[in-house]
């Protein structure tokens, strides 16, 4: 009942219409694709909508509009649980799309913003934050419920615009170019 409230309000937030994944594949440079998923990360619920664009000449992945829903059963400040949907987003796609540690033999070698990439201001997501109110329920807590939900969500984004999969983090512009060669898809 609980997966289902996200699942709906999400995909309300969305417009989303079902249909077959990658099914409306494109050799066009740029190509859209739109994602779903459900995640949690302690005792709340959390599901995401991403859509995003590829350039299959680059590898470039750009996460255009993103939408999170969460239930986190009584609500005092919607406002509050809003604002953390939209900080989850966000740091979803640059955790998928750029966020790597890097190692050496002797340890750690991305120590700057220069050698660990994050999305910048320019790059974040369009975002849609909806708040799914269970005042008959106690509260559960607004933690990162919708990390794992946009993080899937811009995977399945990722196969429906390519007919790909990508099994490595981050999806950088050389994995995302090899996966399309992998495939024959590039």
């Amino acid at each position: 009942e609980r997966w289902l409230a996200v699942l709906t309000a999400v995909a309300e937030a969305a417009k989303w219409t079902p249909r077959k994944s990658a099914a409306n594949l494109s050799r066009a440079r740029v190509v859209t694709g739109r994602g779903i998923a459900l995640g949690t990360h302690l005792s709340s619920y959390g599901a995401a909508v991403a859509e995003i664009e590829v350039d299959r000449q680059t590898g470039a992945i750009v996460a255009t509009k993103m939408y999170g829903a969460l239930e986190a059963g009584q609500v005092v400040n919607p406002g509050i649980i809003e604002s953390q949907i939209t900080g989850m987003l966000i740091q979803a796609a640059s955790r998928v799309l750029k966020e790597e540690v890097t190692f050496s033999a002797t340890g750690v070698t991305s120590t700057d913003w220069a050698s660990y990439p994050i999305l910048r201001f320019g790059e974040a997501p369009d975002t849609t934050a909806v708040v799914v109110r269970r005042q008959d329920r106690p509260s559960t807590g607004a933690g990162e419920e919708a990390v794992a939900a946009a993080a899937a969500a811009i995977a399945n984004a990722f196969f429906d615009a390519t007919g790909a999969r990508l099994q490595e983090f981050p999806m950088t512009p050389e994995r995302v170019l090899a996966a399309l060669k992998k495939d024959g898809r590039g």
